[in-house]
């Protein structure tokens, strides 16, 4: 459910839900509880009202922080293991050198081809299936570097450097589809933002303030605040998904510096 609401839900309009909808039903709630309880009532125990709602406000920043704060490590970790795997090939153009221009311009070629189809395949790139695509050219470099007819000592080298510099590669795009899963938000801790954001939304209306301009204000600016902390656990929870998804910059980088 949350991964399509990221997917296919434009940001914008997640965010205009939520930042408009949470103040609009705290509003509502306000207006039921002081049709029942007058401000009078409630602005006695202000005191003790406030000392609750503080505690509770202080509990939720922990939680929402601490949230915000993982999911947004996630995200660099992701783009950190994009651009690994965008430039864990491009070695393989100079050191091919030792084989003549020839051969250079062959893996340069292979290694294009390889990034461009991750490229064009990126929906597919994320998913758990295989991309047999990007496996197919992988295969077809690895033919082209095993193949070679290493006559020198460099020459040597660099072939056995290809074929573990490949088996990198593919460790790097083994390693960013569990990076995708990995880094979402558990379930509990779902049940404790949502248990925390319902807490201070409920008493906050509890205040007893005689101007009800003044009171619905602070409410709407409270529950903004809250409704955007929640936006950016949404769209975070996702790191190739959503507004602040890893896209496939670095690996158009690296084709545009080899073409």
């Amino acid at each position: 459910m949350e991964l399509w609401l990221v997917r296919d839900v434009p940001a914008w309009l997640v965010g205009v839900l939520l930042i408009a909808g949470l103040p609009g039903l705290t509003l509502g709630f306000d207006t039921a509880v002081h049709r029942h309880l007058p401000h009078r009532r409630l602005k006695r125990h202000n005191e003790v009202t406030g000392v609750i709602v503080a505690t509770v406000g202080v509990a939720y920043a922990i939680v929402i922080g601490l949230c915000v704060v993982s999911l947004w490590e996630g995200y660099k970790d992701a783009q950190d293991t994009a651009r690994e795997e965008a430039v864990a090939l491009t070695p393989l153009v100079p050191g091919s050198a030792v084989f003549g221009a020839d051969v250079q311009r062959s893996i340069r070629a292979e290694i294009v081809r390889y990034e461009g189809d991750i490229i064009t395949g990126w929906p597919a790139h994320l998913n758990a299936d295989p991309d047999p695509r990007r496996i197919a050219d992988l295969d077809h470099l690895t033919g082209v570097i095993a193949a070679l007819q290493p006559a020198t000592e460099a020459q040597k080298a660099f072939v056995t450097d290809a074929l573990r510099t490949i088996g990198h590669a593919e460790a790097m795009r083994q390693a960013a589809k569990s990076e995708a899963d990995d880094r979402q938000m558990s379930p509990v801790m779902w049940i404790g933002v949502l248990t925390a954001t319902l807490a201070i939304l409920a008493l906050c209306p509890l205040f007893g303030l005689d101007d009800t301009a003044v009171r619905r204000t602070l409410l709407v600016l409270a529950s903004a605040v809250i409704a955007t902390n929640l936006y950016l656990v949404v769209e975070m929870n996702f790191p190739y998904y959503g507004a602040f998804s890893v896209g496939t910059d670095a690996y158009r980088d690296v084709v545009a510096a080899l073409s």
